[in-house]
């Protein structure tokens, strides 16, 4: 049986649990951080590059820096993501990083969270401040994204399931989790709670993300909720460096250029929730079947889908020497980052060619399709052949995308490269 306790705010009671609603919560809390890199990296890929697309000097600049700042984002959501996977190891799990598919089903998270792909416009941004406002803040979400089907998650009987959870904000995910982990740590002590291996999380040596750490204990399990909630979700409304701060500024200067400028544009017309398939249940999508778009859209799924396997690969490594076990952390890391860089490319690329035959003036974008699953491969030998043989595969497949777009120069090579850092 669980018990619950009173939240604050007027939101859901928060519902305690064992160690079973802990690795709900936190695969939750998982799929919730990889879905808002996915939807912040969609809006910046987006946006256009300059002069040279009909931007005048001060639009160009500003543009520039939205960009880098919702990649800045984005990248904290990856250190979101690894600090939650870092949690599931520290308790005896495995880390999750599998998603639904955009746009993600009415029922799957709170009504509220309506998480689909679409292009930067003021909607968009204010979809975004909407996503990170600190709790207790009352907004209104972005125009097209109220929920398609009102509800709350409840349950008749809280048993031996996990809880499903309702929350209003992603900071209160957040401390429902904080409160199962001081609950379980309480009942159980910190000895028995946090029994998976150390060894087996990705740590500051392997990666040079700002906020990266490893938990072995309940200090250090809240600190990384903590770094989580300060960088973004659920954070005060008066910290300026906040996602939620970040995307306030964000919006405040786009409506002040186009006050300026009323025709000012500053985003390709990508597709909102593009898909690679055609979907039997096509409303709300945009199936990208133009023939140079549809090759590339494969081609920026397939090296998604690598960097997913990179980032598995580098947790839940055993019998390995210290240093043996943080270089082999780095390389499947390093790859996954220039798996990004080379994404980005291709993404922009996208967004910048039409997506249909059929939906004239609306442009290709990347649709992030997850596979049916991304579980580890076998370390050693296997490890190093299959992700030497994909990302050949991958090489093998870019010089055809550099013809079509000249932007997407030396990408075979790159790729080329990190393939050969897992051959022996």
């Amino acid at each position: 049986m669980k018990d619950t306790i009173a939240a604050p705010h007027g939101e859901a009671d928060v519902v305690i649990g064992g160690r079973e609603q802990l690795f709900h919560l936190l695969a939750e809390a998982a799929e919730v951080e990889h879905a808002l890199m996915c939807c912040y990296l969609y809006a910046a890929f987006s946006l256009k590059r300059g002069e040279a697309d009909g931007l005048t000097g001060e639009e160009a600049d500003a543009v520039k820096r939205w960009r880098q700042s919702i990649l800045s984002v984005a990248i904290d959501e990856m250190v979101h993501l690894l600090l939650v996977a870092n949690l599931s190891i520290a308790i005896g799990g495995r880390p999750h990083f599998n998603r639904p598919n955009f746009p993600v089903s009415p029922g799957y998270f709170p009504a509220d969270m309506v998480l689909k792909l679409t292009p930067f416009d003021a909607a968009t941004l204010d979809h975004f401040v909407y996503l990170e406002r600190p709790v207790g803040v009352e907004l209104q979400d972005g125009a097209g994204f109220e929920p398609l089907v009102p509800y709350h998650r409840e349950e008749a009987y809280h048993g031996l399931m996990p809880s499903i959870q309702d929350y209003e904000t992603v900071g209160s995910l957040y401390e429902a989790l904080r409160l199962n982990l001081k609950a379980a740590s309480e009942r159980m002590g910190d000895a028995r709670l946090f029994i998976g291996p150390v060894t087996c999380q990705v740590g500051k040596e392997a990666v040079d993300l700002d906020g990266v750490a490893t938990i072995e204990d309940l200090p250090s399990a809240l600190a990384a909720i903590d770094t989580i909630i300060e960088q973004g979700e659920g954070s005060p409304a008066d910290r300026e460096d906040s996602h939620y701060q970040r995307f306030c500024a964000m919006r405040d200067e786009y409506h002040r250029l186009r006050a300026l400028n009323p025709s000012f544009e500053p985003a390709w017309p990508a597709a909102e929730n593009p898909v690679m398939r055609n979907p039997p249940e096509p409303e709300g999508k945009v199936y990208v079947d133009d023939p140079r778009a549809a090759r590339m859209l494969d081609f920026g799924n397939a090296c998604y889908g690598a960097l997913l396997q990179c980032l598995v690969q580098a947790f839940g490594r055993t019998g390995l020497k210290p240093s043996e076990q943080t270089d082999a952390q780095a390389r499947t890391l390093s790859a996954a980052i220039g798996l990004m860089h080379v994404l980005g490319k291709v993404a922009s690329a996208l967004a910048r060619i039409p997506a249909s035959p059929d939906r004239p003036g609306v442009h290709a974008g990347l649709s992030f399709t997850m596979l049916r699953g991304v579980e580890p491969f076998f370390r050693g030998l296997p490890e190093a052949v299959l992700m030497a043989e994909r990302l050949h595969e991958l090489a093998d497949g870019a010089p055809a995308l550099e013809r079509m777009a000249p932007d997407l120069s030396g990408i075979a090579t790159a790729i080329r490269q990190m393939a050969q850092s897992f051959e022996h």
